[in-house]
């Protein structure tokens, strides 16, 4: 890396407000040691993804929350006496199923504080599908679906797919998310579904460059990630979505080079924005 390489990296830390998180000496110190690993072609390559990443910490969550449930219809919020929440997950996979459920309840707990949501029954959350298929839906209740990341929308997908089964119409059901990426918010749509979110993200190379740009990028990338023998289930982010984001844990659609491990030596080495 470069010293003009270096200041580069220092000027996205500053412009991004990373350092007024209480993790950014942690997460600084690994990007500079990744980007050590890499010649200078591909740190420019990282950079330049960098200040399009975008890094949501817990202590942004709240504000998010917010956001998203302040943009539901509001005709749908005045004439709704109780929700239901559940979150968006693949049939019988259970340990998806307990991290999903970790998102509703600060959710519940911050609708408390909206003024708009007093008169509504928020504290019905259901903790798997079998509870779901008992639920019979009143006309002024609905079903929440949420998530905290909506990648390429399949496991959305697998979820309503399995919820169709039971008795509960499109027309009650709205969906949540914290953050999109564009392909997963263009699916759901196809089903009719509006989709409330904060946050939308668009495929870090693919959306951002053109026609060569594209083709010398992805190249790059990819010899960024054997180089660092990365999962190649993982290469340029699960499904291929080049995401670009890092939450409270870090989506596999993001580009690997930010979350994957890599072996240092005999030492193995966690990267800036690790999903363990």
């Amino acid at each position: 890396m470069t010293p003009k390489q270096l200041l580069e990296l220092d000027k996205i830390i500053t412009k991004k407000e990373w350092v007024d998180n209480p993790l950014h000496t942690s997460v600084n110190n690994k990007l500079f040691k990744l980007l050590n690993r890499l010649d200078n072609d591909e740190v420019t390559l990282i950079l330049e993804l960098l200040q399009k990443f975008t890094w949501i910490s817990n202590s942004q969550y709240d504000k998010k929350i917010l956001d998203v449930f302040r943009k539901i219809d509001s005709n749908i919020i005045k004439s709704c006496k109780k929700l239901y929440f559940f979150p968006i997950v693949k049939p019988r996979d259970s340990k998806k199923l307990k991290s999903g459920l970790s998102i509703i309840y600060p959710i519940v707990g911050i609708l408390n504080y909206i003024e708009e949501f007093d008169h509504v029954n928020t504290g019905n959350i259901i903790s798997n599908f079998q509870q779901l298929k008992r639920i019979t839906l009143k006309e002024d209740e609905y079903l929440i679906l949420v998530d905290d990341f909506i990648g390429s929308g399949k496991t959305f997908e697998d979820c309503y797919n399995q919820i169709q089964q039971y008795s509960i119409p499109n027309e009650k059901i709205i969906i949540c998310t914290l953050a999109i990426q564009e392909d997963g918010l263009e699916l759901i749509q196809k089903y009719g579904f509006s989709v409330y979110y904060s946050h939308i993200e668009k495929k870090g190379i693919s959306n951002n460059y053109v026609g060569d740009e594209i083709i010398t990028r992805i190249s790059k990338m990819t010899l960024i990630e054997k180089k660092l023998k990365y999962n190649p289930s993982y290469s340029l982010g699960f499904e291929k979505s080049e995401g670009l984001i890092s939450m409270i844990k870090t989506p596999n659609n993001t580009f690997p080079v930010f979350w994957h491990e890599y072996v240092e030596g005999e030492e193995v080495m966690k990267a800036p924005f690790p999903r363990y």
